[in-house]
């Protein structure tokens, strides 16, 4: 795994709370970069069923039980993370959803980027 999509995922997050720290938004530099941790840890912890199961067929069955187990408790995680941070008013709330999406979508583009250079077929 490159670590190319959490960098850029990361600076795509701490340029929104620069973005909001001049804009003089309240709460806006600190939810971007939850945002940005959040996104960050989403994409992956997402890839633990391809690293357990590695290529071996006979262990498909296996990936899959932990694909859906991971990804039920990612989105879990991902919700009280998000509403406990709403919820104590320490963050904006439009700011870090435009930043959540922001981020996704440039974590997207970097693994797009990267399987286009490595010219890799899916």
């Amino acid at each position: 795994m490159t670590l190319g999509a959490p960098i850029a995922t990361l600076t795509a997050g701490g340029l929104s709370a620069l973005a909001g720290r001049l804009a003089e938004v309240p709460g806006a530099p600190l939810g971007a970069l939850l945002a940005a941790v959040v996104v960050i840890g989403f994409f992956l912890t997402g890839a633990v069923p391809l690293l357990l199961v590695g290529g071996d067929t006979s262990r498909a069955g296996l990936g899959l039980v932990v694909l859906l187990t991971t990804y039920v408790l990612r989105l879990v995680v991902l919700l009280l993370v998000l509403s406990l941070a709403v919820g104590t008013q320490v963050v904006d709330t439009r700011w870090t959803a435009l930043t959540v999406i922001a981020c996704t979508l440039v974590w997207v583009a970097a693994q797009v980027a990267l399987v286009g250079r490595s010219k890799a077929t899916l």
